[in-house]
């Protein structure tokens, strides 16, 4: 019988099959008994398909019509997904989260392990796992920033630049509001558009010496995804300072728990997002973080007494979420602690003691000894304050006089805040002092 011509999926099979032979030949033999039979079935299913001999896949791509284009873009591949891993294997002092990517990424490029593997090792959306593939597909065949970065600065780079390019792909990229690969997106320069050929360091957002990244600021871009950021974002971890991707509403799904690895981490910005869940307790062992900002999200849970830990702190500002349970009196102890914002939660308020009258409200949720900061460093305490203990007052504005509440003469929210709001979702906001 004639050979059929060769479609898109048999290109692809035979494609893989040439990335199966280079990756038998380079695995122990344990292995290689396990690989051998599924190299055996594709064999199989490529005659079937062409009526060709099983033979190797270079035999049969040489046999019929497909060309050796084919064959050398999926060998680039898979040179470009081993040069990866090999710098991930390189690292002497590998964060815990590495091996997990190492795993991953082993079994996305190699097919290095059985099948569905990876929902035993790390569960990657579809579109995180589409980001992955994407991510190499450009890197092995069309970035051309070889023309202006010189081998070792590449070098230097690369594991940062896949792991941007991942994010870029698994969060939408090309929909981004600004500085998208897409030529019709608004971007200042060349060099700050995503995926240029110049050093990742230069897109927009992005701040980094030697290769590495320092600063990711993805900030209103329009990132879109139902599972935070990508795994690989792990590979900035050992360098990066400051990570902010507030006011993104599509950008969902929780803290991971390896944010704890980020131990350069700074400044942490998630606000106005629709990210969820509780703050990991791995975040309170990041020795420099100075600045968390969450606010108006959709986070949960308390607020772990090992914030103590936490001893740069400076703003915290997590108002208008969902977090309930007592504020630790152990946050008294952050020593530097200059701005703290706490409503529009669902705290549980401080009980009063029996017999004891004051000003101070039965909604009042701030521990006491906070307000010992204010001696030391607090300069804003924001909190709620119940609706019946505000007073209208008029106030002078840009339309003319325009109706504001005041808290009642009298009576406080604590002993220390210097703002609070009321409890009710009306916008209006009361000031102290």
């Amino acid at each position: 019988l004639p050979r059929r011509q060769p479609n898109h999926r048999v290109q692809r099979t035979v494609a893989i099959t040439t990335r199966s032979i280079h990756t038998y030949n380079s695995q122990p033999p344990s292995w290689r008994m396990r690989s051998a039979f599924k190299s055996f079935l594709i064999s199989l299913i490529i005659a079937t398909h062409c009526h060709w001999r099983p033979l190797s896949a270079v035999a049969a791509a040489a046999e019929t019509n497909l060309d050796e284009k084919s064959l050398a873009m999926a060998n680039r591949s898979f040179a470009m997904a081993n040069r990866i891993i090999k710098k991930v294997k390189e690292n002497e002092n590998p964060p815990p989260s590495w091996n997990m990517i190492l795993q991953v990424m082993e079994n996305s490029f190699l097919g290095a392990a059985d099948d569905n593997s990876n929902s035993n090792i790390y569960q990657s959306s579809p579109r995180e796992e589409k980001g992955r593939e994407h991510a190499l597909q450009w890197l092995a065949h069309d970035d051309t920033s070889s023309s202006n970065l010189s081998d070792d600065e590449y070098d230097r780079g690369l594991l940062h630049r896949y792991a941007l390019a991942t994010i870029y792909f698994a969060t939408g990229g090309d929909d981004w509001n600004t500085c998208s690969r897409k030529q019709t997106s608004i971007c200042e320069s060349v060099e700050e558009r995503y995926l240029s050929p110049y050093h990742h360091t230069k897109w927009s957002g992005i701040n980094g010496k030697n290769g590495q990244t320092t600063w990711l600021n993805l900030s209103d871009q329009g990132l879109s995804s139902s599972t935070f950021l990508p795994l690989e974002v792990t590979l900035l971890s050992p360098s990066l300072e400051l990570l902010w991707v507030s006011e993104n509403e599509q950008l969902n799904g929780m803290l991971p728990s390896y944010l704890g690895e980020f131990q350069s981490l700074v400044s942490l910005s998630v606000y106005k997002t629709s990210v969820s869940g509780a703050i990991p307790e791995s975040v309170y062992t990041i020795p420099k973080l100075n600045s968390i900002r969450l606010y108006k999200s959709k986070f949960e849970g308390g607020i772990s007494p090992k914030i103590e830990n936490l001893k740069e702190l400076k703003w915290l500002w997590i108002h208008d979420n969902g977090f309930t349970g007592r504020i630790p009196e152990q946050i008294a102890g952050l020593g530097k602690l200059e701005g703290v914002t706490f409503h529009g939660n669902k705290f549980t308020p401080i009980e009063t003691p029996n017999g004891v009258e004051n000003s101070i409200l039965k909604s009042n949720i701030i521990p006491e000894a906070l307000c010992n900061l204010k001696e030391i460093s607090l300069k804003h305490l924001w909190t709620d304050c119940d609706e019946g203990a505000l007073s209208p007052a008029l106030s002078e504005g840009g339309g003319g006089k325009k109706t504001k509440f005041v808290v009642k003469e009298g009576v406080q929210a604590c002993s220390c805040c210097t703002r609070c709001f009321p409890r009710k979702d009306e916008k209006i906001v009361a000031a102290i002092n």
